[in-house]
Order: structure tokens, then sequence, then C-alpha cells
């Protein structure tokens, strides 16, 4: 049985109540189109250098982010794969090019992110992936049917340092010696103790990104194992990503530009997504604060 049949009520429901307030639907309301000029294929993501000319295409980096995303994940023909905050499905309609034995799910908070996946899905006609409305804090997904899940810098939205509700759920949802991926950017230690330049920087990313907190990277690692999972893989890849990083303030500033002599009026939401691109460069030299890790573990 395939994962469309272990999704319950996959339709939109406006009315759904979600972890996030509607600073989070709003900003991607606003700002997703944005994302288009970050990467033609609406790669909502940095990217990672694996080889030393990927540095020379952004688009090239934001695929690669993908591809070491779902080899973690070990996937077989036939596995059920969720995805945990899938913006515009950019990662699940790499996977189902590259698995096409594999069912792949994205679930969403903003209506219109579900509408433009399944827009970008059905141009490539892709029969194993879909996108339905739902929130990754309160799966509406039965327990032990997903062979796989992950979250790319999306699980940094959920409340609290830990992310403690959506790791309970992937959890949940996993099979027995399922694999679960998440891949963002970290604080290491708590906000407090931050210095006043980082914390600044730091809040600014934070509001203007509709982000509650970065994740701690310690206290998210001890709610994995107190969860249960196991096999914990922890790797920091801060200069891996760091390439597509520097890419951020630039392509911010030319945006600018070009929105200035087109014409376009820009909204609050796209004003607060610049700012924080044009931010979060600075803070990443932070590094003894600030850090970009992927953290495999198996249920």
């Amino acid at each position: 049985m395939n994962i469309t049949a272990k999704i319950l009520n996959p339709r939109v429901k406006t009315n759904h109540r979600t972890e996030s307030n509607n600073s989070l639907v709003d900003y991607y309301t606003e700002a997703g189109p944005d994302y288009e000029f970050w990467s033609k294929n609406f790669n909502m993501h940095f990217g990672y250098a694996e080889k030393r000319w990927d540095c020379l295409s952004r688009e090239k980096m934001l695929q690669r982010m993908n591809e070491v995303l779902l080899k973690s994940l070990e996937l077989k023909p036939g596995n059920d794969v969720v995805d945990l905050g899938c913006g515009l499905a950019a990662t699940i309609r790499y996977g189902a090019r590259k698995y096409p034995k594999t069912f792949f799910k994205g679930i969403t908070i903003t209506p219109w992110q579900v509408e433009k996946s399944q827009e970008l899905i059905n141009r490539l006609n892709l029969k194993n992936a879909s996108v339905v409305y739902g929130d990754y804090a309160n799966l509406n997904i039965q327990s032990d049917t997903i062979d796989a899940a992950f979250g790319l810098e999306s699980i940094s939205h959920a409340e609290g340092t830990n992310k403690t509700k959506p790791l309970n759920e992937a959890f949940r949802i996993l099979k027995p010696g399922g694999r679960f991926t998440m891949i963002d950017g970290f604080i290491k230690k708590p906000e407090r103790e931050l210095s006043n330049a980082v914390k600044g920087m730091y809040r600014l990313v934070c509001q203007n990104w509709a982000l509650p907190s970065f994740p701690n990277i310690n206290e998210v690692v001890y709610e994995l194992k107190s969860i249960g999972f196991r096999e914990i893989e922890v790797d920091e890849i801060s200069w891996k990503i760091a390439p597509s990083a520097v890419h951020a303030p630039f392509l911010s500033l030319f945006f600018l530009i070009k929105s200035f002599f087109t014409g376009k009026k820009l909204k609050r939401q796209n004003w607060n997504n610049l700012k924080a691109c044009f931010t979060i460069f600075f803070l990443g030299i932070f590094r003894k604060s600030i850090g970009y890790y992927k953290i495999s573990a198996k249920k």
C-alpha cells in the first residue's frame, strides 16, 4: 500500500489548527514567489558544495543538497517518504525523478504552497509525488506506516529550541527501522549566552523569516535520544553550505535593484525576506555560536 492510502483526509482545510501562527503562513504566501529568484526550481534552502566548482552554480548546489539529504535516508523501491514542511516541493520533485519507485508526500500549512507545488508536480507528470495541507506538529498520518521522513530547513519553524513536537511526530509515523534526517541552521548555546552582536542578528533573522527560534543542537540531539531514536549521527556541514550562503546578500541587493527599476511594489513580507537573506550570511560567520548541521537517526 503506497503513501496515498496512509494519509488521512488529504484535502485542504483552511480551519485546520496549526502549531505556527499566521505570520508563518503570511510570510510564505507573500514572499514565497520571491524564491524563484533564488532558485528556478523553487529550492527554498541553502545548497551543498561537494566539489570545488559547485560554488559557481547555485542551482547545482541546491540540487546537491537534495541529493545529500535523500541519500541519508537509504531509500528502497516501494518506500513511503514524508517531507515535514515541504515548501514548494523541490526536494520531493527531485526525489520522485531520482527514485521513480519511491512514493513522496509533502506536508505544508500554507494553502498557496499546496496548490503551487501540485502544479509544479503535474508539469513533470510525476505520479509518485504529491503535497497535502497539514501540520507537522500534529500529522494526520497513521502511526508506524512511513519508511522515511525528513525536514530540510523547515523544523526550525516549530516552537521551542528542542523542536519536540515535530520530532515526536516523525518518530510516531515511522516504521521500526525507519530513517529520519533533519538539516538546518542551529544555535550552539542558549540564546542568553550569545553575544549582543550575534543576538541582534539572530533575532532579526528569526523575526523576518517567521522563526520562533533556531533549534539548539545539543537540545535537539538530547530530544532525539529521549524520544527513542537510535544510531544518531551529527555532522556539521557549515563549510559545505557557506558557498551558497555567500550568494544571499548579493542576490538580495540585486533583487532590490531589479524591483525598483521594474516598479514592483514590495510588501512587508518581501522586505522581511530581503533583510533576513542579507543578515544570515554575516550571522553565519560566528561559528562558535551558529552552525549548520545534518542529523540522521533511525527509529
